[in-house]
């Protein structure tokens, strides 16, 4: 029995530390990520009115998410990739969503990892569900419920980034939960699977919070990415999944909000199932952050040149190309009249303008997505467009972000 019991704890780390390649197959299908959410690290106090404590959750954990590509059948991965503890699992279900919205009691399955319908999520690791028979459409919205045992700690995320928690018994089976609260935080579920066409792909779009989706107004269309993906819908593209991995704050070179971009990039964008096309908006935030008081300590955020970023654009398209995976860049949108003090300035808008003449002109990325262009105030170049503002002249409203989106589609089906 000992022997037994360690041969399945063994199964079950095992499938903890597994990354899913890129080129992920079924026999009738492709494997894509029809949806996503990276995971970010805890942060001590910044110096923001936004800022938040990071949640402690315990108990019953319900997510609710709009699927970007159709499949007849759905993986979830978890993630305590950033977690500095394992993360106990004692029940997790799927669900779809009525034609209202909800939950439908009657379309709740159990996930099984190894399986098992408990499992243990190793620190510092992701773990996928087994395979399981459900069909989805492109669009639709599905619920993932789960129930952790012990309570678990998790990194803070704009407002878009919810989970309903309800404390003590488990609850994964219920069609509404009882006694619940809403938490902002990053997603234990980073990733849900679907098995979809032998052509399906996955296009993952990698940023900060305005690909992330900071902004917005409805936490199922999370920015652009998500504008994208209804634009693709609409033109019966239903096996074109995109995986958001945004991250608000992230920078390029060093970790913030979320492991730096050169660090993450091989976990979120490279790894994905399907991927053939990344789109990369990111540097806005070392910008700035260049030179600003650490509150972290100690000192000052390092000056951050042109240079330095174009550098570290070079080795994410190195990568992107070693793997066979396109890369598209993306110029970085305006952010002159930010309120976060130091954050954007006149100096710092001539970097701006720096970067985006390279990522248009150098020819390194396999395309370009003008957002730069397709949001700026044609009266005054280095503002977002008013139109486009979501109030604080650095994160585009819905309208900004469709304008990104229609742009982005016209560079992708190309």
């Amino acid at each position: 029995m000992r022997n037994s019991l360690f041969k399945r704890l063994l199964s079950v780390s095992a499938l903890a530390l597994i990354c899913v390649p890129a080129a992920l197959a079924a026999p009738d299908g492709r494997w894509v990520q029809s949806w996503a959410s990276s995971p970010s690290l805890n942060l001590e106090k910044l110096p923001f009115d936004f800022w938040r404590p990071p949640a402690e959750v315990q108990g019953t954990l319900r997510y609710k998410m709009r699927i970007t590509a159709a499949g007849d059948e759905v993986r979830v991965r978890l993630s305590a990739e950033t977690l500095p503890t394992d993360v106990l699992v004692s029940a997790a279900t799927i669900a779809l969503a009525d034609a209202a919205g909800n939950l439908d009691s009657k379309s709740v399955a159990p996930l099984r990892f190894s399986g098992d319908s408990s499992a243990r999520i190793a620190a510092g690791a992701p773990l996928v569900s087994d395979p399981l028979p459900l069909q989805v459409a492109a669009g639709a919205i599905v619920y993932v419920t789960l129930h952790l045992p012990a309570a678990v700690t998790i990194p803070q995320a704009d407002p878009l980034h919810v989970v309903e928690v309800a404390a003590g018994a488990d609850q994964t089976r219920a069609a509404k939960l009882t006694d619940a609260r809403v938490e902002t935080g990053r997603e234990i579920v980073s990733a849900i699977l679907v098995r979809a066409t032998k052509t399906a792909r996955t296009i993952v779009t990698f940023g900060d919070s305005i690909t992330d989706g900071t902004g917005a107004k409805d936490a199922m269309m999370r920015g652009w990415p998500d504008q994208l993906a209804a634009l693709l819908r609409q033109k019966g593209q239903n096996d074109v999944a995109i995986a958001n991995a945004g991250i608000a704050g992230n920078r390029v070179l060093r970790d913030e909000m979320g492991p730096a971009a050169l660090a993450r990039f091989d976990r979120d964008a490279l790894s994905v199932p399907g991927v053939t096309d990344i789109v990369l908006l990111e540097g806005i935030n070392d910008l700035g952050l260049s030179g600003l008081e650490n509150p972290r300590g100690p000192g000052h955020h390092p000056v951050v040149t042109a240079a330095d970023l174009i550098a570290g654009y070079r080795q994410l398209i190195a990568r992107a190309k070693a793997r066979g995976v396109k890369i598209h860049g993306a110029t970085l949108t305006p952010f002159l009249g930010s309120p976060f003090p130091g954050y954007a300035t006149p100096e710092k808008e001539v970097v701006r303008q720096e970067l985006n003449r390279w990522i248009r002109t150098s020819g390194e990325f396999d395309s370009v997505i003008d957002f730069d262009a397709a949001v700026r105030d044609s009266a005054d170049p280095q503002r977002i467009k008013p139109a486009y503002d979501s109030g604080d002249k650095l994160h585009p409203s819905d309208a900004g972000y469709r304008a990104m989106a229609e742009t982005a589609l016209g560079v992708l089906l190309k």
